[in-house]
């Protein structure tokens, strides 16, 4: 009888914990794709900015680097970038819209269409401009991805 008792304190200990252990899997989750989207944000529009195309290019979907590559040579020559900020990001789930709390999204996510704000100027002109740039980004093979929308700089 002893011995069936001890039994049941390991087993109920573990119970909880299993619990425990799933809720906080199911949390971070959520938190660590946002996390996830917000570095690559981050680190994509540096790339951008700073003109590395070739180091720009590993965001996109491996089908559009090569078009990336190519149509960002003339971002590459003509426009000079001063300044950016993200300015929005909603959230979508299979193109339904996400609620989001203060400690992050409501549920899992796998879209985001991300404001960007850039001021800059095309050459040859020294003029001073600020565009705004949605830039899709979705969810695909276990990481994030970007459309950059590169049209937008040359309206």
């Amino acid at each position: 009888m002893k011995n069936r008792q001890s039994l049941i304190l390991p087993r109920k200990i573990f119970v909880l914990f299993f619990i425990l252990f799933w809720t906080a899997c199911a949390h971070y989750s959520h938190v660590d794709r946002e996390e996830n989207l917000q570095t690559k944000i981050h680190q994509f529009n540096k790339r951008f900015e700073a003109k590395m195309m070739d180091l720009s290019a590993p965001y996109l979907p491996i089908a559009k680097r090569r078009q990336f590559l190519t149509d960002s040579l003339k971002i590459k020559e003509n426009v000079v970038f001063y300044e950016s900020s993200v300015l929005d990001a909603k959230l979508f789930n299979d193109d339904i819209p996400v609620q989001t709390k203060t400690d992050g999204p409501v549920k899992e996510f796998n879209k985001a269409i991300v404001t960007m704000r850039y001021q800059l100027s095309i050459l040859p002109s020294n003029q001073l401009k600020t565009i705004l740039v949605d830039q899709l980004w979705f969810w695909e093979n276990e990481d994030w991805y970007v459309d950059p929308k590169l049209d937008n700089f040359f309206k």
